[in-house]
């Protein structure tokens, strides 16, 4: 029998905060909107709590990824 996988401990706002500010980038929250989603400002870019664990997950949670995330927003919303 093969052992059992456990699930990744959970990312908390404070280890996305932590992660940021020790490059040097930007952060501000988290915040809360009024549909109870968690969002964080981040250099100019008003992020998702989620589409920050995507970045962390990819690897990609520094200036660059930051970047690159919001032109797509950017792009999306035109």
């Amino acid at each position: 029998m093969g052992k059992a996988r456990s699930a990744p401990a959970p990312v908390s706002a404070e280890a996305i905060i932590d992660a940021l500010t020790s490059q040097g980038i930007a952060v501000h929250g988290p915040f809360c909107t009024h549909l109870e989603r968690v969002i964080f400002v981040v250099d100019k870019y008003i992020l998702l709590e989620s589409e920050l664990l995507d970045l962390l997950e990819q690897n990609k949670l520094n200036r660059d990824g930051i970047q690159e995330l919001g032109k797509r927003i950017e792009t999306r919303s035109r």
